[in-house]
């Protein structure tokens, strides 16, 4: 991509920067469904269900906390990992190290789609910096 000011060797700079923007979003969207998941687990239901009048399905909602509750604790865990990744990103300049931590960063992007997809910007952020570093040469 680019060579760092000061810097004898070249690093993959947009691909750790688009990762990194990418990874900050998955990790605000893993809050955002954690904080939500808090909300609807002190919400009583009965008061949720009063107005519809038919009841089938108010079994279910009980546990629908839970369920955002491990999908944002799933969320959380791959966002910091991308989070993790794309910073170790930065300090590398070994075009074997760069094209592995871009393989794992893709991997994370599509796991983090299902769990914590970052507004959906998050996760294109995060798989479009994968994609550059696996595709980096200095």
């Amino acid at each position: 991509m680019s060579q760092q000011t000061g810097s004898s060797q070249a690093t993959p700079h947009t691909a750790y920067i688009l990762s990194l923007i990418g990874s900050i979003f998955m990790l605000i969207s893993a809050i955002i469904v954690l904080v939500g998941a808090g909300i609807m687990s002190m919400m009583p239901y009965r008061l949720t269900f009063h107005r519809f009048g038919y009841y089938p399905m108010m079994p279910m909602f009980i546990f629908s906390p839970v369920f955002f509750a491990v999908m944002g604790i799933v969320g959380l865990i791959i966002s910091i990992l991308a989070l993790y990744f794309s910073v170790k990103l930065s300090r590398l300049s070994d075009i074997n190290a760069v094209h592995s931590t871009g393989v794992i960063l893709l991997v994370l992007s599509i796991i983090g789609l299902f769990v914590a997809n970052g507004f959906f910007i998050g996760f294109i952020l995060l798989l479009v910096g994968s994609i550059l570093a696996i595709t980096w040469k200095p």
